[in-house]
């Protein structure tokens, strides 16, 4: 048990250096012996944490040459603790971030959407619809809901890039928050069965509501994260 608990310990720091960036996508490691030193275990705990980390797409063996960290996740890193963009997220384990399927439009909101963004009675609501890609795969779809008379004519030439972005130089509006629940899907839901079409079975859903730095609600979301690619964390002290 306590060597099993060991290179678990090895595995979570070299996953610590990894995150906090202090081995670099493609970067070599150090020699085995080199290793087994600096975390003060024998050469076959040090494999058993290596094995491990291969397995997950950490880490990668070259034969003959020596393990690297890969450059390209298995999986990618969706902090839910931290409000960040799909499109950096994306860029941040070395895919190519893109999208597709872009549809701009107005209708009646929901009443939930009235409630979130405390909307006027009649008041419509602009919707962006976009499948997210990384390296052309499709891995997120998302909903976002705007108040039409807060997003104007924003959007009317189209719209390419992160939300945030646009809306911080287009629009004057910071987006310093947001608040997400999580849900499954619901297959007998118009707009669950559209995201399960477009990304397949293994999917959830974040509602988000997104605030600006005077916590006025700004928009709406619900994004479909494929979770066979995301991993959703959470540091919890």
């Amino acid at each position: 048990m306590a060597k099993k608990l060991r290179y678990i310990q090895v595995k979570e720091e070299i996953e610590r250096s990894i995150k906090n960036k202090e081995l670099l996508p493609g970067q070599k490691l150090n020699s085995e012996p080199m290793l087994a030193k600096k975390f003060n275990v024998s050469r076959s705990t040090l494999r058993e944490a290596i094995k491990m980390l291969q397995k997950e797409g950490l880490l990668i063996s070259k034969n003959g040459v020596g393990t690297y960290v890969n450059n390209k996740l298995n999986h990618i890193e969706n902090p839910l603790n931290k409000l960040q963009s799909t499109g950096q997220m994306i860029r941040n384990v070395g895919y190519e971030a893109g999208e597709t399927d872009i549809k701009i439009y107005q209708m009646n909101p929901e009443e939930e959407w009235k409630i979130k963004l405390r909307l006027e009675e009649t008041e419509q609501v602009t919707i962006l619809e976009r499948t997210r890609t990384a390296d052309g795969n499709k891995v997120a779809f998302y909903y976002n809901i705007f108040p039409q008379n807060m997003i104007g004519d924003l959007f009317n030439d189209g719209f390419s890039g992160a939300i945030f972005d646009v809306l911080e130089k287009e629009a004057n509006v910071k987006i310093t928050s947001a608040i997400t629940e999580i849900y499954a899907v619901d297959p007998s839901i118009e707009m669950d069965q559209k995201a399960i079409e477009l990304l397949g079975n293994k999917i959830i859903l974040l509602k988000q509501l997104h605030f600006d730095d005077a916590n006025q609600p700004i928009f709406y979301s619900l994004d479909y994260i494929n979770t066979s690619i995301f991993k959703l964390t959470i540091k919890r002290d």
